[in-house]
């Protein structure tokens, strides 16, 4: 491809990422409302799917054509972005508040999902190689489905309580606060979520096929490929999403679509893209891994202090990611 037509498709994908991450949260956050289904929730498990789709397909199609760096480093550079920048960056524009549930359930949940992998790296190994084979990817996409149950385990609990918060509130004619009035209807909610995910779906591939094309072209190795350009690309909807969501002061997406971002890349997308294919894994990843698990922590702790992520505890992450993109472009110097 050329240079010129990798830019063209690298800015066309921006303005997809950018109407179709708006679309996405105003119509899931009022379907959000229709369901009485709190909006942790829908950033849990709807945005954040949906903003992993890009991740999904690029990383699925790696390990099939055999680009397991550009896969495996495309997973945990997307988890590690997420974390520091969005993250960060979200928490610069606003301050962040962060849900107790994401503080106590789902935070150590996608902690633990990191951990899980770096003894899988010791265990098994395809053909001589360091791999998470088929058997490890089950067991991924097995913890995944324990998630989705707890999951729908809480929407259900947090959908009676707001009926029977509401059934005690109609003897005194006045509408409980927890529960509030939708903004359109519910097919023009489910159309801006469709139109929405199609254009971040289409946004993230076109972003990262241009940026991979012109990383490439400048002889950087695939592990770095997949760690900084493909998971930056792969990672903008959600960049965008909970961005989107903070500026519009829905802070349970924001979070929530990073968290939940998170644990589907390690527990569904690496699992599933396992079973495709076992993922043969470099020893450079046991870093990465390992900091990944690190700033997981350290984001958990910024957290629980105050419930929320204000700015200093956002320059910090900001920091913390340029200085690690700093790190990895100067250690993969001797094989550019």
């Amino acid at each position: 491809m050329e240079i010129w037509l990798a830019v063209i498709l690298l800015l066309v994908g921006f303005v997809l990422l950018v109407k179709g991450a708006d679309f996405f949260v105003d119509g899931a956050s009022n379907i959000a409302r229709y369901l009485k289904i709190s909006s942790l929730i829908i950033g849990l498990t709807v945005v954040a799917f949906g903003t992993s789709l890009p991740e999904a397909a690029v990383s699925i199609s790696g390990v099939i054509q055999g680009i397991d760096d550009v896969s495996f480093g495309n997973i945990i550079g997307s988890n590690i972005f997420n974390l520091l920048l969005i993250l960060g960056v979200s928490a610069l524009i606003l301050p962040v508040v962060v849900n107790e549930e994401i503080l106590k359930r789902d935070l150590p949940i996608s902690i633990l999902a990191a951990i899980i992998i770096i003894p899988m790296y010791y265990f098994l190994h395809e053909n001589g190689s360091s791999a998470l084979v088929r058997f490890e990817g089950l067991i991924l996409i097995l913890l995944l489905a324990g998630f989705m149950f707890l999951m729908f385990k809480s929407a259900n609990k947090t959908r009676n309580d707001i009926i029977n918060s509401s059934t005690l509130q109609d003897s005194n004619k006045s509408k409980p606060k927890e529960i509030e009035a939708p903004t359109m209807s519910k097919s023009k909610s489910i159309v801006l979520v469709l139109i929405g995910l199609i254009g971040i779906v289409a946004g993230g591939i076109m972003v990262t096929n241009g940026a991979k094309e012109i990383a490439l072209f400048f002889g950087m190795s695939e592990w770095l490929v997949g760690l900084t350009i493909v998971s930056v690309g792969t990672s903008l909807p959600e960049l965008v999403t909970s961005i989107t969501a903070a500026m519009k002061k829905e802070n349970d997406i924001a979070v929530g679509n990073v968290v939940g971002s998170n644990i589907f890349n390690l527990l569904f997308i690496l699992g599933f893209s396992s079973l495709v294919s076992p993922v043969k894994i470099n020893s450079t990843a046991i870093f990465d891994l390992i900091f990944l698990v690190v700033i997981s922590i350290i984001v958990l702790i910024f957290a629980f202090r105050e419930r929320k992520l204000g700015r200093v505890e956002g320059g910090f992450l900001t920091l913390m990611y340029l200085g690690y993109l700093v790190y990895i472009i100067i250690r993969d110097i001797p094989s550019i």
